[in-house]
Parts: structure tokens; C-alpha cells; sequence
């Protein structure tokens, strides 16, 4: 199960767990909150805190 985190790098929302549930993590926080890393490859979330 996924859940929200802090990235430790530029102190955005990010999320931590097993990667299948990060959809429902993130959709519900505005993107200009996310973690501003850039994205793992084909990914339009940001990476694992």
C-alpha cells in the first residue's frame, strides 16, 4: 500500500510504498505541491521519497 511522503530533497509531496496505489495518493494534492525531482521515465508522477 502506497502513502503520502515528503521528499527529502525539495520538501514536496511524494509517496512511499509499493508504487500500485500512487494514483490515489497524488490525485487528491494539487501537482504545484508535488515534488518538483524530475520524473522517473513515463511517469507523470513524481519519483518514491
Amino acid at each position: 500500500m502506497c502513502m503520502q511522503a515528503t521528499c527529502a530533497t525539495c520538501g514536496g509531496k511524494s509517496w512511499r510504498g509499493c508504487g500500485q496505489h500512487i494514483p490515489r495518493v497524488l490525485d487528491s494534492v494539487p501537482a504545484e505541491e508535488w515534488c518538483s525531482c524530475p520524473k522517473p521515465e513515463g511517469s507523470q508522477y513524481p519519483p518514491k521519497a
